[in-house]
């Protein structure tokens, strides 16, 4: 009866977004699926950098001059590490939970702010179909439980928009002050992008409503002065306040990475469909609702509200914005899913002759996800790292290690490991870490002897460690080394090796 309409689904959908729905119901189950088992997972990937630059904060008790293996790295504003340090200062501990706890809660606020435009564009309904399709989107739970800029991002730039929906009948002098606030702390989180977002999604609201005119007076310029003064302050700090030998500017890096990128991109060069490809499938699994949605646009026009057209054309123009720029990536998508999300709830709510059947299969789509990301996220992930792999091996390795000595007393040599080792670790942000010269699977016993000085070396104190790709080659070099390796990633060409000097 569940999937034939009977009782059981009704009542699904009453919790859901009918009379008796509560926002209250989709905020418990926002947390339970970003924070439970938050964790559980390794690092991945780029979490690395936001592990390291923190963990280099408290090691240079150095708070305005971010590095990155022992280099300056200002690519990204602040904010994003103060989080985490914040965290880490409060609970007295720097772990996956705590790197990644910032990015679940911008994936609540993501989730309200959705649901507060959905709500003022029409009604609650809209408001909640809209936020249980973006809780249910795979890549939307992916970024909100992984330690980086871009859920920030993503929170801040729709909080925005959400703000400007809340206040556009009565604006007040405050809540410009407040809405070019949320912009500049958005800003401090991963760059420009998040307010030039919101932004762009506003613009065709007051095209549409012609009301652009109301906005062009002195208070709202005035608004901005705080918001600017927020914004540049953490650069001032930065070049005032020690760093006398730090090798870059933040807001030159904030034009090389923001607008330099935009126009005269220097990576991320993915070909100009890029995103005809990548958003389909950040949106899955609404994909299949998303592109009838689209499809439907040509007959429904006419008869779409101006709020409706209004999330039409933002999401059109923020699509074309990110595929005009130059630097392309995969996820760089992300701050339109929402949009396309609300087109998608829009269409859903929309034709009351198909709407019953619309709710319908919309209400088995969220239950079938739910569960499956659940199972996903907080059960599969977590099991299948139960075994601690990389923080197994980092007791093991201590473990040797300080039958010999103290901890404390070792050195440390990172050659080309994955990045991730150095948190598991602990290990020093100024240990040196040296790559090599050409591909990994063409290397030799000779050509890892030019790269990797270290190795003729061979210091009494220091610790080596790499990968097991070269674990051979580098045991015929280190004899007199005891082998650390993690026995249950023995076929894993990538799995951290260790020497350690007898």
């Amino acid at each position: 009866m569940l999937f034939h309409g009977g009782s059981g689904m009704q009542n699904i959908q009453e919790l859901l977004w009918g009379k008796s729905a509560k926002f209250v119901y989709l905020f418990i189950a926002t947390v339970v699926l970003l924070f439970l088992n938050l964790g559980g997972r390794e690092l991945w990937t780029q979490e690395h950098r936001w592990a390291d630059i923190v963990s280099g904060m408290f090691y240079y008790h150095d708070f305005f001059h971010p590095s990155l293996d022992g280099a300056a790295y200002y690519d990204k504003p602040l904010l994003s590490y103060w989080f985490i340090a914040g965290l880490s200062f409060i609970t007295g501990h720097l772990n996956t939970w705590i790197l990644r706890i910032p990015s679940a809660l911008a994936g609540i606020l993501a989730i309200w702010s959705i649901y507060r435009i959905g709500t003022n564009l029409k009604d609650k309904r809209l408001g909640l179909v809209a936020g249980w399709l973006l809780l249910t989107t795979f890549y939307f739970i992916f970024w909100a439980r992984t330690s980086s800029a871009d859920m920030l991002n993503l929170a801040g730039s729709l909080f925005a928009v959400s703000w400007y929906f809340e206040n556009r009948n009565q604006p007040t002098f405050l809540s410009y002050i407040i809405f070019f606030l949320i912009l500049s702390v958005t800003a401090l989180c991963k760059g420009l992008v998040g307010p030039v977002v919101a932004i762009l999604a506003i613009l065709p609201d007051l095209w549409l409503r012609k009301s652009w005119k109301k906005y062009l007076r002195f208070p709202v310029i005035l608004a901005m002065v705080p918001a600017v003064i927020i914004y540049v302050l953490p650069f001032w700090a930065s070049a005032h306040f020690g760093g006398n030998h730090y090798g870059e500017n933040g807001l030159y890096l904030v034009y090389r990475e923001n607008i330099l990128r935009y126009f005269q991109p220097f990576d991320h060069k993915d070909p100009i469909y890029t995103y005809f490809i990548y958003l389909p499938i950040y949106l899955l699994p609404w994909t299949f609702f998303f592109l009838p949605a689209l499809f439907g646009l040509r007959t429904r026009w006419r008869e779409m509200s101006v709020n409706s057209k209004w999330i039409v054309w933002a999401t059109f123009i923020l699509f074309v914005f990110f595929t005009l720029s130059g630097s392309r990536r995969s996820y760089y998508v992300l701050p339109i899913v929402p949009f396309a999300i609300l087109m998608t709830a829009d269409w859903i709510v929309s034709g009351m002759e198909q709407m019953n059947k619309k709710m319908l299969s919309t209400g088995i789509v969220i239950a079938v996800f739910l569960g499956l990301w659940l199972l996903n996220f907080g059960v599969l992930q977590p099991l299948y790292y139960s075994h601690g792999r990389l923080s197994e091996f980092a007791a093991q390795l201590k473990q040797k290690a300080t039958q010999i000595k103290p901890w404390a007393e070792w050195h440390f040599v990172l050659l080309d490991p994955e990045s991730k080792i150095r948190f598991y670790l602990q290990i020093p942000p100024d240990a040196k870490n040296i790559g090599i010269t050409g591909k990994r699977s063409e290397q030799t016993t000779q050509t890892l002897l030019r790269s990797w000085q270290i190795l003729t070396e061979k210091p009494a104190d220091t610790i080596i460690i790499s990968r097991k790709l070269y674990e051979q080659m580098l045991h015929d070099v280190l004899k007199n080394y005891d082998l650390v390796e993690d026995q249950s990633q023995m076929k894993n060409p990538n799995a951290p090796v260790a020497f350690i000097p007898k």
